[in-house]
């Protein structure tokens, strides 16, 4: 076979990778490899694989098929990164519902994607109670989801995805208007969270932090990207400084989501638990809106450099960035051209 012949099988090769082939691929090789923790316990790959096959075959035996949408409105949960995954072995679609919209947004979202199945939270079931929608299937998580599983088979469910075909729907409003549905591929995700891990040097062993919300490009490509690395996923409940600190102490990190607004009582909540970084690869995003000094002080206390970040719910971060801001360094410029 010549050389091109081998690069075209190559790059087709690379082209037909779906997130569903590549968890299995870690389930099957690292089955022991913690998948997923939260405050409850760690998970292995194994363990969540064998709850991602029942649930997706919950759903197929419920009518969802390739290409059709499956809706989740919940905090951040282990349950909700299961239910990403199951959609993506079936070749179906999760849509990302945001909890913060008011009725008649949500109600928008959920008619403008035709979701199936709706999988919800007892959080956040009564605000679905308020909204006119008309999914058929609806299955709240707790014993509900519980029982769904345990009568479900655990076999692995025909893997029906193909490398463009879309496997989020995540709402951005954009300038005006009512919330899009931006849908992003298999194919497009992958690329998205490789293309941070590689850029930042983010290795195996590195643990991604997901207290940002689900429903939000952050956690969702860096969650999604470290499980088809074999990386630990650590799952939390929105935004807690004293836990995030703990984590950041205990855990080996890669790249540490802290937003602006958090960053000053994220510094104090490490000092009030005389807690020091095990550590961390890098920290931060949107550094034009930090004050330039807590840019300093919390990438001194990290040792770590702070990410002036570019990206967009439609495309992810931008590849190939420069925008890292040496540890302690008072930065004089925060141009985004590199980072574009």
């Amino acid at each position: 076979m010549s050389n091109s012949q081998n690069d075209t099988t190559a790059v087709a090769s690379a082209a037909s990778l779906t997130i569903g082939g590549l968890f299995c691929h870690q389930a099957r090789y690292h089955p022991r490899r913690v998948a997923l923790q939260d405050a409850d316990g760690e998970y292995t790959y194994g363990e969540v694989n064998e709850r991602v096959n029942r649930l997706a075959n919950w759903l197929a035996e419920r009518g969802l098929r390739r290409g059709e949408r499956v809706a989740v409105l919940s905090e951040n949960r282990i349950e909700y990164l299961e239910a990403m995954l199951a959609a993506a072995k079936l070749g179906a679609i999760v849509a990302a519902q945001n909890w913060r919209l008011a009725a008649g947004e949500l109600e928008h979202c959920i008619r403008l994607t035709e979701p199936r199945i709706m999988l919800v939270s007892e959080r956040h079931t009564p605000v679905l109670a308020d909204v006119n929608h008309t999914v058929p299937t609806v299955l709240r998580f707790g014993e509900d989801y519980e029982s769904a599983l345990a009568g479900a088979s655990i076999a692995e469910p025909t893997n029906a995805a193909q490398g463009e075909d879309g496997l989020l729907i995540l709402y951005t409003s954009g300038t005006t208007g009512l919330p899009k549905g931006a849908l992003i591929s298999h194919r497009a995700e992958i690329a998205r969270g490789q293309t941070f891990y590689i850029d930042h040097e983010i290795e195996r062993e590195d643990a991604f932090v997901a207290w940002a919300p689900l429903f939000h490009m952050v956690s969702t490509d860096l969650s999604l990207a470290a499980l088809c690395r074999g990386s630990k996923v650590i799952v939390q409940d929105g935004y807690d400084p004293d836990a995030l600190a703990a984590v950041v102490g205990r855990e080996r990190i890669g790249w540490l989501v802290l937003m602006p607004g958090m960053i000053e009582s994220f510094i104090e909540a490490m000092g009030r638990g005389g807690i020091q970084p095990s550590s961390v690869k890098s920290c931060g995003c949107m550094a034009d809106l930090v004050p330039l000094h807590q840019i300093a002080e919390v990438t001194r206390l990290l040792d770590a450099p702070y990410v002036n970040s570019f990206g967009s719910t439609e495309t992810g971060s931008g590849p190939a960035t420069a925008g890292l801001i040496a540890p302690g360094t008072v930065a004089k410029n925060l141009s985004k051209v590199q980072s574009s």
